[in-house]
């Protein structure tokens, strides 16, 4: 599979812009969805070009080839996708930490420090 993927990036270095997938898909036998990536793995082209839909036709271009213009705005998205995603884990850290802990006939509510005595 690694040389498919080395000949498909040849492919889009020498095309020097957008491919169309069908194109890619139809020259090297790949089905269009092992491109992306999925929950469990990256997709094949992720490591060197960027896809995008183009007047409603979709593509890759190789980083190499890729327009400053382009790249800033997903290059933001990602950040931003980055950030959203390390803020909800700390949301979730907080809430963890929020749990009643209880020993030896006192429950602490850790975030308020709040100390309640039982049986």
């Amino acid at each position: 599979m690694q040389d498919v993927v080395a000949k498909i990036e040849m492919h889009l270095l020498a095309a020097g812009s957008w491919v169309p997938t069908r194109e890619i898909c139809s020259r090297f036998g790949i089905p269009k969805r092992r491109l992306r990536q999925d929950d469990k793995r990256p997709g094949l082209l992720d490591d060197f070009a960027v896809s995008s839909t183009r007047e409603g036709q979709s593509g890759y271009i190789h980083h190499a080839h890729l327009p400053t213009a382009v790249w800033l705005p997903i290059k933001h998205r990602l950040r931003r996708h980055g950030i959203a995603e390390l803020r909800r884990v700390r949301a979730w850290d907080r809430s963890r930490s929020n749990i009643l802990t209880r020993r030896d006939g006192i429950s602490i509510e850790r975030h308020t420090g709040q100390i309640t005595f039982f049986k």
